[in-house]
């Protein structure tokens, strides 16, 4: 199956750029997921979904990755 990368033939410069800028991208979504909890936290909410989901997008990639080295490209 090719990636996005594959498809846009990328060369090995342009991979690096694209998945630093993924994981730049992932970092800041963090941040700003983080920081909705705070904000609804400081007033006197708690944001039970958002909370539960942390855990759960985090299982969620690993079981991915998991998958990913079983069964390879």
């Amino acid at each position: 199956m090719n990636s996005e990368m594959d498809v846009m033939r990328m060369d090995e410069r342009q991979r690096t750029a694209w998945l630093l800028a993924n994981r730049a991208t992932l970092l800041v979504v963090g941040i700003v997921w983080i920081g909705m909890i705070l904000w609804e936290l400081a007033h006197r909410h708690v944001p039970y979904f958002m909370v539960v989901m942390v855990p759960a997008f985090a299982l969620l990639r690993f079981a991915v990755y998991r998958r990913y080295i079983r069964v390879g490209k």
